[in-house]
C-alpha cells in the first residue's frame, strides 16, 4: 500500500522545508513533496504542519533477546522504539548465548523474526578468544564488532580485550575486513583497583560506584585508542564519550587526522543528566559509563554541537527490577532503558534552541546509518531508502514516569525529568506502526544486513 504525509515541515540533515512525502506500494520512498500539496496515494496522512523526519535509528541497544528475556525481548523493546520514533536498532551481542560466531549470530536473529515491531540488525562480540570468527561473522551481514577494554560490569569476557597488544591485534584483523567496531573505553585496571579500595572502606553507594570510573579511566582507553587507530588504519566508534577531557581527545584527533576512520558516540543522558539525577532515578542511574558532574554534561552538549559527536545511541540497558535495587551498587546491574526517550530527549535539546532539528536529523538517522553501512536504506529522506518516517509535534510537553515507559522494567533514569518534542506517529516502510504512543498493527520489522 502506497502512503503520503504532505503539509509537514519536513527535516533532513541539510535543513527545513515545508512538504511531504511519497512512499510507494513496495515501502520505499518515491518521491519528496513541496508545500502542503498531497500525492495521490491509498493513505494520505495531513501532518499539520508538524515536523517529519526519516524514522530514527539507534545503534546501541541491548535487546537481551535470546536468553535474557526477563529483562527484554524483541516484542516489548521494539514496542518501546516504535512509539519513540525508532524505526531501525542495532542490538548489542552480550546476549545469552553472546553473539561470537555463526551459530550465535542465527540464533539472535531467529529471536527477533516475526517479533520486532521495527527492523533490527545485530552486532557482534569481539573477544581474544572469537577472532577466527570475525571473517565469517562480517560476511554474514553485521553492522559491527563490539568490545570493551574493561567488564563493564557485565562479566561478558567475550566482549573484552585485556592489554593494548590484544585491541592492536584484533584492530588489525577489522581494519583488512574493512570492518567497523564499537569499543567502551573505560581502562580496567584503574577502575579494579579504585573499586577494591572502597569496598574495603565500606562504601557501596551508586555515587561510589560512579567515582570508581573517574573521567580518567576514559581518557586514558581514547588515548590509547586513538594511536592504535592511527596505527592500523581500523574503523573505530568511541562508544559513549562523556567526560570532558575524551571529547578533548577525539576532537583534537579528528582535526590532527581528519583521515582517521573514528567516530564519536554520547548517550542522552550523558547529554542531559548529571550525577544528581539519582535523586529521582535512584537504582536507574546507576550506568556504565556513570553520569557525570555539570562540567563534563555541557562538554557533552558542546561536543554535540561543534560536530565532534558523529551520533546519539540510547544504550539502551534493561533489567529486572530484583536486579537493580540491590543494597550495595557494587551487586546492582547497570543501565537503563533508553529506547523511549532518546528521541526526546535529543528533540528537547532542538526545542530549546541548544540545536538545530537538522542536527536532529543528523544524530539521530543520517549518520549511525552511514557509519554502521546501512545508509543506501535507512537514515535519510532519499528516494529509494526505506520509507521510514517519523512526525514529530515540537508543542508537547511530558513529564518522564512509569506510563511513557514500554520497556519491561517500567522504570527509566530520565524519570522525573520533562521533555519537548515527542514522536505522535511512527511510520515503518510505509506502514503506521505506531500512533500517540500506542502500537498499530502486528510485528512486521526485519533483520537488516549491513550493505
Amino acid at each position: 500500500m502506497s502512503l503520503c504525509v504532505h503539509n509537514a515541515w519536513v527535516v533532513t540533515a541539510a535543513g527545513e522545508r515545508r512538504g511531504g512525502v511519497l512512499v510507494g506500494d513496495d515501502g520505499r520512498i518515491v518521491t519528496l513533496l513541496d508545500g502542503a500539496q498531497a500525492a495521490s496515494a491509498d493513505t494520505v496522512i495531513d501532518a499539520r504542519e508538524r515536523l517529519l523526519f526519516a524514522g530514527f535509528v539507534d545503534a546501541h541497544v541491548h535487546m537481551r533477546d535470546p536468553g535474557l528475556t526477563h529483562k527484554e525481548d524483541y516484542q516489548s523493546g521494539s514496542r518501546a522504539a516504535a512509539c519513540g520514533g525508532i524505526t531501525t536498532v542495532m542490538c548489542m551481542p552480550n546476549t545469552s548465548p553472546p553473539i561470537e560466531d555463526l551459530a550465535s549470530f542465527e540464533g539472535a536473529r531467529a529471536a527477533g523474526e516475526g517479533h520486532s515491531h521495527v527492523d533490527f540488525s545485530l552486532q557482534a562480540a569481539l573477544g581474544s578468544a572469537n577472532l577466527a570468527h570475525l571473517p565469517a561473522l562480517w560476511a554474514a551481514g553485521i553492522t559491527s564488532f563490539e568490545t570493551s577494554l574493561s567488564d563493564g560490569g557485565e562479566g561478558v569476557k567475550v566482549l573484552r580485550l585485556d592489554d593494548a597488544y590484544q585491541v592492536f591485534e584484533a584492530l588489525s584483523i577489522i581494519a583488512d575486513l574493512g570492518a567497523v567496531v564499537g569499543i567502551y573505553t573505560g581502562n580496567q585496571s584503574i577502575t579494579s583497583a579504585l573499586t577494591a579500595r572502597f569496598k574495603a572502606e565500606g562504601r557501596q553507594s551508586i555515587e561510589d560506584h560512579a567515582r570508581a570510573r573517574p573521567p580518567l579511566t576514559e581518557a586514558v582507553g581514547i588515548a590509547t585508542l586513538i594511536e592504535l587507530a592511527r596505527a592500523t588504519a581500523a574503523k573505530v566508534v568511541f562508544r559513549q564519550v562523556c567526560s570532558q577531557r575524551g571529547f578533548d581527545l577525539v576532537r583534537h584527533a579528528k582535526i590532527d587526522a581528519p583521515g582517521l576512520g573514528i567516530a564519536v558516540e554520547v548517550t542522552p543522558h550523558n547529554l542531559r543528566l548529571t550525577l544528581d539525577a539519582i535523586e529521582q532515578a535512584g537504582a536507574f542511574g546507576q550506568i556504565i559509563p556513570p553520569l557525570r558532574s555539570e562540567l563534563d554534561r555541557a562538554a557533552a552538549v558542546d561536543a554535540l554541537v561543534d560536530g565532534t559527536v558523529d551520533f546519539v545511541g540510547s544504550d539502551h540497558a534493561p533489567h529486572a527490577l530484583a536486579e537493580k535495587e540491590r543494597e550495595s551498587a557494587w551487586e546492582a546491574r547497570n543501565g537503563s532503558p533508553g529506547l523511549d526517550t532518546v528521541a526526546a530527549a535529543v528533540l528537547d535539546l532542538a526545542c530549546r534552541g541548544t540545536i538545530p532539528f537538522a542536527r536532529v536529523a543528523q544524530v539521530l538517522g543520517e549518520a549511525p546509518a552511514r557509519v554502521f553501512g546501512i545508509g543506501d536504506r535507512k537514515g535519510s529522506l532519499t528516494p529509494g531508502t526505506d520509507g521510514d518516517l517519523v512526525i514529530v509535534d515540537p508543542s508537547v510537553r511530558r513529564t518522564v514516569g512509569p506510563e511513557l515507559i514500554r520497556s519491561k522494567p517500567g522504570r527509566s533514569v530520565f524519570e522525573g525529568t520533562t521533555l519537548q518534542g515527542w514522536p505522535i506517529l511512527t511510520v515503518l516502510r510505509g506502514q503506521v506502526i505506531a500512533e500517540d504512543g500506542e502500537i498499530v498493527g502486528q510485528p512486521r520489522g526485519r533483520f537488516l544486513a549491513r550493505t
